[in-house]
């Protein structure tokens, strides 16, 4: 048993790691369960071979994300960082390499860009948003996969006011970057601060009240007790954990729904690999939604691809697909990995769910972050965490 915590905090993925980090600098005393094998959540970068990484989830962080940079302000990271070089996307069509402005029809575009003044987000979906703009043949064609690539899933029915949002960009730092060792090494820090401790294979399956704090039930009989509780876990994982504890927010969040994806990485000496340096590739009725490379780190003995799978495929079958898609043989692979994730399935009407949390919040005594609040990059859940840990704080006054 764990006691004379402040904050107990389910999920270590950037949203939970966030609001601990937030927490602990308040000099609050914080435990992160984590039901994985290691903290991060989509922050997973793979590091081998040695002196090798590339990313298996998200890959790019940009300077308008000034809340995150905030953060790395205070951890220090600035000297890790590193500039992403620019490498182009390309399409995958019928087994070969296109440019993206191959695939759009130019009149069309022409034809259509004058609604770029007169059209409006709110209320609209992504594709009837986007198609309005571009055109419903270049929707189809290029800019419904380029979504599907960015979201590892069909964003057609996405609220288009969450996504794209402008934000102010920070001159004293690249436009997209990375860290030395891969974006993980921003979670790993966080992890490592003082005043939180990060508890791995911890898989919670019951949340209760008791003495003005909650108790969490861990698989194989543990329990922690906390005065506060945060989740930054799945909708649906969240929901069913909260069902009993609060009935009206997890009704909300259960309404909420994510898509599985199914990442695999591969490794490969660049002498074997014959595909032109690419920044990515956005594949056109695919089994995957997307590839992305390390080549905007370029290392000159290894390249690295990331293949975002939809759910369902066997190991062997996506494995088959790489090698088919990148050239190479089985034996050339010097590493496979894998790892699995979801993601919210936004829809039109998703705001009002996010407020009816929100609306029940407070009673609740329970705070909750995540990628459904505001929006799915990562600056969204930076600052919806930030938010909460705000509101933590002033109630534990």
């Amino acid at each position: 048993m764990s006691d004379n915590l402040d904050v107990v905090v389910l999920g270590a993925g950037i949203s939970g790691l966030c609001l601990a980090h937030h927490v602990a600098r308040a000099g609050r005393k914080v435990l992160v369960l984590e039901s994985a094998a290691q903290p991060g959540g989509c922050f997973r970068s793979e590091r081998q071979p040695a002196d090798f990484w590339f990313e298996m989830g998200a890959h790019t962080l940009y300077n308008s994300y000034g809340s995150l940079l905030s953060i790395i302000d205070e951890l220090g990271l600035r000297d890790r960082m590193l500039t992403r070089q620019k490498a182009p996307f390309r399409m995958l069509v019928d087994g070969k390499l296109r440019s993206i402005p191959w695939r759009l029809s130019l009149p069309e575009l022409f034809a259509s860009a004058w609604h770029a003044f007169s059209e409006r987000k709110q209320g609209r979906t992504v594709a009837d948003y986007y198609g309005r703009l571009v055109g419903r043949r270049n929707w189809k064609r290029v800019v419904a996969p380029l979504f599907a690539t960015v979201f590892s899933q069909p964003a057609d029915k996405f609220p288009a006011e969450m996504l794209f949002k402008k934000r102010t960009r920070r001159k004293d730092i690249p436009r997209s970057y990375t860290f030395a060792g891969g974006v993980q090494t921003l979670t790993d820090r966080i992890a490592a601060e003082p005043g939180i401790t990060v508890r791995t294979n911890a898989q919670v399956h019951a949340l209760a009240r008791e003495d003005g704090g909650f108790v969490v039930e861990i698989a194989g009989g543990d329990r922690v007790v906390a005065r506060r509780l945060a989740l930054a876990l799945p909708a649906p994982v969240a929901a069913n954990l909260l069902a009993s504890l609060a009935p009206e927010i997890a009704t909300a969040l259960s309404s909420i729904q994510t898509a599985k994806i199914e990442s695999v990485g591969v490794v490969a000496e660049a002498r074997h690999v014959h595909l032109p340096r690419l920044a990515g590739i956005v594949p056109v009725d695919d089994t995957f939604f997307s590839v992305v490379t390390r080549d905007v780190v370029p290392d000159e003995r290894l390249r690295a691809f990331t293949f975002h799978f939809r759910a369902g495929l066997t190991l062997d079958h996506r494995i088959d697909r790489i090698c088919a898609v990148t050239g190479l043989g089985r034996d050339q692979l010097d590493c496979v990995a894998t790892h699995s994730t979801s993601l919210p399935s936004l829809s039109l009407g998703h705001a009002g769910i996010a407020k009816e949390i929100d609306r029940h919040l407070p009673a609740s005594g329970i705070y909750i972050t995540g990628n459904y609040f505001g929006g799915l990059a990562i600056e969204d859940c930076s600052l919806r965490s930030a938010k909460e840990a705000a509101r933590l704080l002033a109630e534990a006054v």
